[in-house]
């Protein structure tokens, strides 16, 4: 009787002893779930490329043909605050510089060009909407700083299903200081309005190619002075004729073309490209053309080019 009574604690024993076992256990219901890791709200870029020349975003030319230019820029923006609901979607802030090198210079040219640095901040509402608005300044050899400032308010298209969406924008391009007395770029303390369309395409869902197109297409509105004060003769087979003016200055479209380099680089390291593309410029009025015959040391009018061909190349990441 006694064994019997013993065997009986033993198992009651063992038993209690594993379920006190089972309740240290870690329970799969009492392991936290594992949380996305947050976007992150700093993102960046780099771009390095090649380009056949240059035309200002007032028209100017800023290289005769064959110019070898090699071009780079970098970027960082910093989210500040992201919502779905509300008036207000998003708020960031962003810096950057640009930089430009003439590699066939003349002896007399520097090979250095330009140094272009940027800073601002952007405001997305109304879903759909984003103003940015920046300080942003040119460094040109031997012509001092050319400060200047935009603001944009662009619109997102994309939700209203189109075949293409646009991204239409305008921008408002003021010259605080260093406008024409640095060089023939536009007059001081003046503006010119940018109407702005970027239809976009991407053949990655449609045939798993990663390229996207792009046709960036630009009119460019100024005040009849925004180049030449009032009574200037630039113009005519011996520059001694006024130009004749009008307010649309320069329309402009292209092709560029994006390969994602993602199948090769992975993600952690940045989103890389490949960039091709080719902008066609068309000079509107006589003004803007005697501007580039002034700037590019020609002595008549009839050397100036209305219609220029930019080709550009290059490679980019993002992050």
């Amino acid at each position: 009787m006694f064994r019997k009574i013993a065997l009986v604690a033993a198992a009651a024993t063992i038993t209690a002893s594993g379920a006190a076992l089972a309740a240290d256990l870690p329970s799969k219901k009492s392991v936290p779930a594992l949380v996305a890791d947050e976007a992150s709200a700093i993102h960046g870029f780099m771009d390095f490329g090649y380009a056949s020349g240059r035309l200002t975003g007032g028209g100017m030319p800023v290289y005769k043909s064959g110019a070898s230019l090699f071009q780079s820029d970098a970027g960082v923006a910093i989210d500040l605050y992201k919502s779905k609901s509300g008036l207000i979607n998003s708020v960031s802030v962003f810096a950057g510089g640009w930089a430009e090198s003439w590699s066939n210079a003349p002896a007399s040219q520097p090979h250095m060009q330009e140094y272009d640095w940027w800073a601002g901040a952007s405001v997305g509402f109304a879903d759909y909407y984003k103003l940015t608005v920046q300080s942003l300044q040119f460094q040109l050899p031997g012509a001092g700083v050319i400060e200047n400032g935009t603001a944009t308010l662009a619109y997102d298209d994309a939700h209203l299903g189109l075949p293409v969406a646009l991204n239409p924008s305008v921008t408002v391009f003021y010259n605080f200081n260093g406008g024409l007395s640095a060089m023939p770029l536009g007059k001081t303390n003046t503006y010119r309005v940018d109407l702005a369309i970027a239809p976009g395409y991407s053949f990655q869902k449609s045939t798993g190619v990663p390229v996207s197109v792009s046709v960036p297409t630009t009119l460019s509105l100024a005040p009849k002075n925004f180049y030449y004060a009032a009574g200037s003769k630039d113009c005519g087979a011996t520059l001694q004729l006024t130009c004749s003016t009008s307010t649309a200055e320069l329309f402009s479209t292209g092709l560029q073309a994006k390969y994602d380099l993602g199948q090769f680089v992975p993600k952690k390291f940045g989103s890389w490209s490949l960039k091709a593309g080719v902008q066609y410029y068309h000079l509107m009025s006589d003004a803007v053309v005697a501007n580039g015959v002034s700037h590019l040391g020609y002595s008549k009018f009839s050397q100036g080019k209305a219609n220029f061909a930019v080709f550009s190349t290059g490679l980019g990441v993002s992050f």
